[in-house]
């Protein structure tokens, strides 16, 4: 077992470093600058570990070496803890801008030239050292630390799969400047931030993410809103794949208005299912997989390119923009087609439909997404004829009559007969203009007739 153990959100700074995060130093700029790193006990082993770097506040930058990470130290020392360790084993890397560094403007800030490749060095160097998986390297900081998190992937690209910002100290107006540029595209964010801290940086950033249609989700508050998601609503969100989070505290800050900028640390970093999104987390390749078309044929055809043929596609379904993603199959990337219909009946069809294609390696990690909406739709028969569409006797007893215009008739109907449940309790195709309904029993149902070209519906009553 570690020697670390959870701190609540109103403990004093850690004042003894755990021995798990070894003390080292590295060469850069002519000095020996420090940093400290958790080598987990099964980094001996085949598989390759996650990496977590932890980016530092302005209040370590410019301490001396001895009081390294013992102020705020939550942001990297969370990560000991035995609840994490023995789940997701992990590296946590987490360097300091000390003391002789803080009259150099190159240092005052993450994203600053010598800090971010200082950064960039010691990365390579730790990578290439141990046995670290580059494709699940985690960015996290609070504070200055913060802002980095934001602004270093401009600077490292490629380096990462998800960021993790917490309480972020301004740098508003160039983390904005990077949403324009689409930076964080192809990374997954999950940010924190606590309501009463002076700056409300992350929360103007997730709400331009949003304006611009990301799909943002707030877990607890967001702006002037109260939001408590209930964790079966956040671990849905999080098995649809969803990549941006924000979670804004609201807990009392016994020890003053500063403790409101460093404690939400000790909250998110406990959250098992936060750590559950994180550690699932995989550097995005955006050109792994294409939509190359969603025909609007009689069934809704997607076909894709996929970068490896034998990994595997989801493909996932919401009918409008305030419905829920539904996962319709997985199947291998070289089958490159599926039709949405019949997994989906044309009736969920609007022009606000979208589809999904998730991409994941042998290992299970997603690695790529894309999104197309759904143009060219099927969704009725022509509003010329729906007046002349006529379905009797309703309710009914034995069998209903259909009376409709030849050319759609001559399309070749088909209909199915669907429960108020959502069952489907008769189909098949439309013989001699009638529908035997006499198996049913008496209650309200959702008729629906389509064919390749048509598609019509009607409430029907069945009466003993």
């Amino acid at each position: 077992m570690y020697g670390w153990q959870k701190a609540s959100a109103q403990s004093q700074p850690v004042q003894i470093i755990p021995d798990e995060f070894k003390n080292n130093a590295f060469s850069y700029d002519g000095l020996e600058i420090p940093y400290r790193l958790l080598t987990p006990p099964q980094a001996k082993g085949e598989q390759k570990l996650p990496l977590i770097v932890g980016l530092h506040g302005a209040e370590n930058f410019g301490a001396g070496k001895d009081q390294f990470l013992q102020k705020a130290g939550a942001y990297a020392l969370g990560w000991l803890a035995p609840s994490i360790q023995e789940k997701y084993p992990c590296y946590v890397l987490a360097p300091h801008l000390y003391s002789p560094l803080f009259l150099d403007d190159d240092y005052a800030g993450w994203e600053m030239k010598k800090a971010s490749d200082f950064l960039k060095q010691l990365i390579d160097h730790v990578v290439a050292s141990e046995n670290i998986d580059p494709d699940r390297i985690y960015l996290t900081g609070h504070s200055m630390g913060g802002v980095g998190t934001f602004l270093v992937p401009g600077i490292l690209e490629n380096y990462f799969a998800a960021l993790v910002p917490m309480n972020t100290a301004g740098g508003s107006s160039e983390i904005h400047q990077e949403i324009d540029n689409s930076l964080y595209d192809s990374l997954s964010i999950w940010g924190v931030h606590h309501r009463r801290d002076a700056s409300n940086a992350i929360r103007e950033i997730f709400m331009k993410l949003e304006s611009l249609d990301y799909e943002v989700f707030p877990t607890h508050s967001f702006g002037d809103e109260i939001i408590d998601l209930s964790p079966e609503s956040i671990e849905q969100l999080i098995d649809e794949h969803q990549r941006y989070f924000y979670t804004e505290y609201r807990f009392p800050c016994n020890n003053g208005e500063r403790f409101c900028h460093s404690g939400s640390m000790d909250f998110i970093i406990p959250d098992p299912l936060f750590q559950k999104w994180l550690f699932r987390q995989h550097k995005i390749d955006p050109k792994a997989i294409e939509i190359t078309s969603v025909a609007g044929n009689s069934n809704n055809t997607i076909n894709w390119e996929a970068k490896n043929p034998a990994d595997s596609v989801e493909v996932w379904f919401r009918s409008d923009q305030d419905s829920r993603w539904l996962k319709l199959t997985k199947t291998i990337a070289s089958k490159k087609t599926f039709d949405l219909v019949p997994s989906i009946s044309r009736s969920e069809f609007t022009h606000g439909s979208k589809v999904k294609l998730v991409i994941l390696n042998d290992k299970n990690f997603v690695y790529g997404f894309t999104e197309s909406r759904i143009t060219n739709l099927i969704t009725s028969i022509p509003g010329h004829h729906n007046h002349r569409i006529i379905t009797y006797p309703n309710p009914a007893t034995n069998t209903v009559y259909l009376k409709m215009p030849e050319e759609v008739l001559a399309s070749g109907l088909s209909y199915k007969i669907i429960s108020s449940r959502g069952a489907v309790v008769n189909s098949g195709k439309i013989v001699e203009n009638a529908i035997d309904v006499g198996g049913l029993t008496h209650g309200v149902y959702m008729m629906i007739l389509e064919s390749d070209t048509s598609y019509f519906r009607e409430k029907l009553t069945i009466i003993d």
